[in-house]
């Protein structure tokens, strides 16, 4: 073999080598793009996932059948609904501390009771309890009470009101208000009280929400 034609074989040689070696080249940067393009995928993939799995559902529908239950902790000021101005120093103050509880099945209300302790704030030596109980719903339109989506229902009706386990008065005009399923309050009709409470309402807050 002459000279020339070695010199041919070598530069083939080197070209054939460089040609694979491009090959090569441009088969890892095509595997390395797709495996880019796979990891990019999947990620993407497990975000949307994610912020899909995150999505509160909301509750859109009133309900019908559900129990709660609570404490009550409240303060009556010892003066009358109409007083404008109130020194906070020195008028007369009333704890109220005691639980209470609802149950709703179907749009009738099944259960309503609270029990509470009361009395001046310095110890005093009025204190005593109080029992609310036998609540009839004022329904003359038979709509179903329902808890609203945001947890909120107002209830109207008389119930009876007990001084330590006894009858005190009954046929009280009473509403019960659940606001946000996190508070109660419950407006006892001044005029059907002799005043006791002082036109003011009770409040405590909701421990327990059961949905049904």
């Amino acid at each position: 073999m002459s000279k020339t034609h070695k010199q041919l074989l070598a530069l083939f040689d080197y070209d054939m080598d460089m040609l694979t070696k491009r090959e090569l080249s441009i088969s890892n940067n095509s595997i390395k793009m797709t495996a880019v393009a796979i990891t990019v995928t999947m990620i993407l993939t497990c975000f949307i996932g994610l912020a899909f799995a995150q999505t509160p559902t909301a509750t859109t529908k009133p309900t019908n059948t559900f129990s709660m239950n609570g404490a009550i902790s409240s303060l009556v000021l010892g003066m009358p609904p109409n007083t404008k101005t109130v020194d906070m120093s020195t008028v007369q103050k009333f704890i109220l501390s005691g639980d209470w509880n609802m149950s709703v099945n179907k749009g009738n209300l099944t259960g309503f009771e609270a029990n509470y302790y009361t009395g001046p704030v310095n110890g005093g030596t009025t204190n005593h309890t109080h029992q609310l109980s036998n609540f009839r719903v004022n329904n003359s339109n038979n709509i179903p009470i329902q808890l609203s989506p945001n947890k909120t229902v107002s209830i109207s009706g008389i119930l009876d009101v007990g001084t330590n386990g006894k009858k005190a008065w009954n046929n009280v005009h009473t509403i019960v208000l659940i606001s946000n399923g996190r508070t109660i309050a419950i407006s006892l009709a001044d005029k059907d009280t002799q005043s006791h409470f002082m036109g003011q309402q009770i409040y405590g807050i909701v421990k327990r929400l059961n949905i049904q």
